[in-house]
C-alpha cells in the first residue's frame, strides 16, 4: 500500500505491506495527522478501499477544515461519519456510505466530539475508550468492509484507557488489527528532545513499520523531516528525507543529504 508520498513510496519499494500495523511518531507540528490522512484520502480516492479515521483529538469539524485548508478536495470521495454507540452505528451501517463496495470511502469516527460532551463524566468499565475503539474498528469490518483503520492518536488513547500493562494490552490490540486483515496507521507523539520514539517505549517493538516526522530549523526556516526507522519485510531506505507539502501533495527529497535550502 503506498502512502502516497512522492519520492518516498520509491524508497519503500513501492510502499507497505498491506496488513500490517504501522507507526507514524512525530514530534508537534510534523504533520502526523495530514500524512495519515493523505494516505486514507489517496486509497479511498486512487484504489475504492474503505478507511476508517478515529480521531480522539479532533472533532469531526475541526479535521474536516483542516484538511480543506491543505487543499484535498473533500467533495471528490464518499465521507460518512459515526460516533461511539454501537447500536446506532448497526442500525445505520447502511448509510454511512452510499456504495461502500463499488466506489469504496471514508468513515471519521467522531471520538473528539464524544470526549467533549463526557467532561467529568466516566465511562463505565465495559465501555472504556480501549474497548470502544476495538469494538467500532470490528462493527464496521463486519458490517461493510475495512482495509485502512487510522488512530490519531495512540498516546490519547493510552492516557484516556489507563493502561496497568500497556504492552500486554497493545501486544492483544495489535494482534487484533493484524487478525482482521487490515492496514493500520497508529499515530504517536514523540518528546521534542527525541529522546525516545513514541511517549511510551511499547509501541515500537510491536510494530511493523515506523515512521519518523520531525521537525528542525534552519536558516530562519521551519523545516519538516521524514524517515523510515524500522520497516518489515520491506527493503526500504533509512536516509533522511525533507517533507515538504504544496498544492495538496507530500514529496521527500533530497534523501540522506543535507537539504539545499
Amino acid at each position: 500500500m503506498k502512502v502516497h508520498i512522492e519520492g518516498f513510496d520509491d524508497v519503500l519499494g513501492g510502499g507497505l505491506p498491506i496488513n500490517t500495523v504501522n507507526m507514524i511518531t512525530g514530534t508537534t507540528g510534523s504533520m502526523k495527522s495530514s500524512v495519515s490522512f493523505n494516505i486514507a484520502f489517496n486509497e479511498v480516492k486512487k484504489n475504492k478501499k474503505i478507511a476508517l479515521y478515529i480521531s480522539l483529538e479532533e472533532t469531526y469539524e475541526s479535521l474536516m477544515a483542516q484538511m480543506r485548508s491543505l487543499q484535498y478536495d473533500l467533495n471528490s470521495i464518499d465521507i460518512g461519519r459515526v460516533g461511539y454507540d454501537l447500536a446506532t452505528l448497526r442500525k445505520n451501517k447502511n448509510k454511512l456510505l452510499k456504495d461502500p463496495k463499488k466506489k469504496g470511502g471514508l468513515i471519521i469516527s467522531d471520538l473528539g466530539q464524544v470526549r467533549k460532551e463526557m467532561v467529568g463524566k466516566d465511562l463505565s468499565p465495559n465501555e472504556n475508550w480501549f474497548f470502544l475503539t476495538k469494538a467500532i474498528i470490528k462493527e464496521i469490518k463486519e458490517s461493510i468492509g475495512l482495509d485502512i483503520v487510522v488512530l490519531d492518536s495512540l498516546t490519547a488513547l493510552h492516557v484516556l484507557s489507563s493502561l496497568e500493562n500497556p504492552r500486554v494490552k497493545l501486544f492483544y490490540f495489535f494482534e487484533f488489527l493484524r487478525d482482521l486483515e487490515v492496514t493500520s496507521f497508529l499515530l504517536s507523539e514523540m518528546p521534542h528532545d527525541e529522546s525516545k520514539l513514541s511517549t511510551y517505549e511499547e509501541e515500537p517493538y510491536l510494530c511493523d513499520s515506523l515512521i519518523k516526522l520531525t521537525v528542525s530549523n534552519r536558516h530562519r526556516k521551519v523545516s519538516r523531516e521524514i524517515a523510515m526507522v524500522k520497516a518489515r519485510a520491506t527493503n526500504a531506505s533509512l536516509d533522511v528525507f525533507t517533507l515538504d507539502f504544496k498544492d495538496g501533495k507530500f514529496k521527500a527529497l533530497y534523501g540522506g543529504q543535507v537539504p539545499l535550502v
